[in-house]
């Protein structure tokens, strides 16, 4: 993609931060241990600094998970991979495996790095860039408030993390990444902020405001937001030349385009939509198998696949679509995609965009009968809910990086969540749903009556840094998700070496090797292409109602089919997928 296409693609985001330097106040203010009131008044008015300093400057593990790879890609994350000067004749008694931590925790522990962890008084630069001192390094954890409607979905879902939840999460989270990274003299400190601007739908005259006026404030070296809104969010912070972390959903464009100041745990639309069209092409150019059959009037089984697409209207995420994976798909095996449409996050017009989205699907002539969902958690509750409304009774496909593919959201689409299915003696629209995950295989979800089990990654770290009682309705799967952006944020902060700074870290990112992938259960994480995502594949699935997820022993789960696989790794299957029909009604 050439400079100027790139400027085209994104002037909505420079736009909106132009506007910005226009409408933001400066706010000199010390930071605290939690944050959200000192800037609330600095949104709309004065003006702001530019922000930010310049620059200074898998193999298989004990756990059968997948070990990390050492910085030619392949290994064991020896101590020859050891971050610019680091002392490469320290101490390794912390290092377990040639990791740095006991990759039982987390299979993402990073390469053995030598040091001495917690140490003090050592010669590091002093402040070598905004937010980092001779002692410590600052970040932020933005937390959003998205409003009550969608924050009883998300509690539904497992996934809420409310203000109070997070201060006590990332009290865990600090106090692991100080106890298990060699950080070169300096502890990090996360400050929690309550975001004060409304983000269902982004608003984005304030939120772009409360970026500038987070770091004028704190001064950190990096801001986490784990969210799928706001892409221009993330690319303020990266003009304000501050680390943005967390970002889910958005492409590998973008990521490159805010180098070196993007980062996220997740996968890219980008790898995720280029897995999908080389699926479809691969195996599902056959005739429509897996609709549903309640409207006899419109049964698509048997008809040539017709692909409509939903996804979201972040500039980033609809553009991918229109400017990625609907050439690619016309490219690779003829296919032209007519039926869009691109909702707005607002759950107050949600009605209207159901009914106008299974308009542009189910259309008088040519209807789709397949649709896929490039959806977040929320949405597709309304999206299933209309069609079954409206006896549109499609082939329901996902290809989700947001969080669609885990056991507990797939169970809120069936029959017992009745936002999604609130007819379940009907038959649930997404009773034969399949496609593309991004999640390894879940494990048992860490948190029983409020207290962190040990049983899944997430409260594995969780209880590794001091954790115990879990707050308010957080559960496992949202513990894993959060743990997975901090130990990220950890391994690149330590990766870098004692001249932290973004290029610094960048330039050290690929080191880190390759964990997971392949032959494991897990996702396999690797930054060697410089985008800024750490996920890299796949793997093909299905829900199935009557299955016990090995979540929460619920019924209803997704069912993994083969291995997982990496762009390139699709194999035709005669114009279907190996998935069955009988016995998932």
């Amino acid at each position: 993609m050439t400079r100027s296409t790139l400027a085209r693609r994104y002037a909505p985001l420079v736009a909106l931060a132009v506007l910005q330097l226009l409408i933001i106040g400066f706010v000199p203010s010390k930071a605290g241990k939690s944050g959200g009131q000192q800037v609330a008044a600095a949104n709309g008015s004065g003006r702001t600094a530019a922000g930010g300093a310049t620059a200074a400057g898998g193999g298989t593990d004990a756990t059968g998970q997948g070990g990390a790879a050492g910085p030619g890609g392949s290994g064991g994350g020896s101590v020859g991979g050891a971050p610019p000067g680091a002392d490469v004749g320290g101490d390794t008694t912390h290092c377990v495996g040639g990791r740095q931590f006991d990759p039982a925790i987390a299979y993402w522990a990073p390469p053995c790095v030598p040091g001495t962890i917690g140490a003090t008084g050592i010669d590091n630069g002093g402040a070598t860039y905004q937010g980092v001192t001779g002692d410590t390094i600052t970040l932020v954890d933005y937390v959003s408030n998205y409003g009550a409607q969608v924050n009883a979905i998300l509690a539904a879902q497992g996934s809420l993390v409310t203000y109070d939840d997070a201060k006590v999460l990332d009290a865990a989270w600090e106090k692991f990444i100080n106890d298990h990274y060699v950080l070169y003299g300096r502890k990090v400190d996360i400050i929690t902020y309550q975001g004060q601007c409304q983000s269902v739908p982004p608003n984005y005259s304030c939120l772009i405001p409360e970026m500038d006026a987070i770091v004028n404030t704190y001064h950190p070296f990096a801001v986490n937001w784990q969210t799928t809104l706001c892409s221009a969010c993330y690319a303020e912070l990266a003009r304000l030349q501050t680390v943005a972390v967390g970002g889910t959903g958005f492409s590998d464009d973008l990521g490159r385009a805010l180098a070196p100041f993007f980062y996220t745990a997740g996968e890219s639309s980008t790898t995720i939509e280029q897995s999908f069209a080389e699926f479809w092409c691969a195996q599902l150019t056959g005739p429509v198998k897996y609709a549903g059959t309640q409207n006899p009037a419109q049964n698509f089984n048997g008809q040539p696949r017709v692909l409509g697409i939903i996804s979201t209207n972040d500039p980033d995420n609809q553009s991918t679509v229109e400017h990625f994976l609907v050439p690619l798909l016309k490219e690779k095996c003829g296919l032209v995609v007519n039926h869009f449409y691109f909702y707005d996050q607002d759950i107050n017009t949600a009605a209207k965009q159901v009914a106008a989205g299974i308009a542009a699907m189910n259309t008088p002539q040519n209807p789709a009968t397949t649709v896929l969902c490039l959806c977040d958690e929320v949405a597709p509750a309304f999206l299933f809910s209309g069609e079954q409304s409206n006896n549109y009774y499609p082939e329901n496909v996902i290809a989700s990086n947001q969080g669609m593919d885990y056991d507990k959201t797939g169970q809120s689409y069936g029959e017992n969540g009745t936002l999604g299915c609130p007819s379940p003696q009907l038959g649930c629209e997404y009773d034969l749903a399949f496609g593309l995950g991004e999640i390894g295989v879940e494990e048992r979800n860490g948190a029983e009556g409020g207290q962190a089990t040990g049983s899944d990654i997430g409260s594995r770290v969780f209880m590794a840094g001091g954790g115990t009682s879990l707050p308010g309705s957080v559960e496992g799967k949202t513990l894993g998700s959060t743990a997975k952006q901090w130990v990220m944020l950890a391994n690149l902060i330590e990766a870098a070496g004692p001249n932290l700074t973004p290029p610094t870290m960048a330039a050290q990112a690929a080191s880190l090797g390759s964990v997971g992938g392949p032959g494991t259960p897990n996702e396999l994480l690797d930054f060697a292409n410089g985008t800024g995502f750490w996920t890299q594949d796949v793997k093909l699935v299905y829900y199935d109602k009557h299955a016990t997820s090995g979540y929460n022993g619920e019924p209803g789960g997704y069912v993994q089919v083969g291995d997982r696989i990496k762009l390139g790794g699709w194999q035709a299957t005669g114009g279907q997928p190996n998935i069955p029909v009988e016995g998932r009604r």
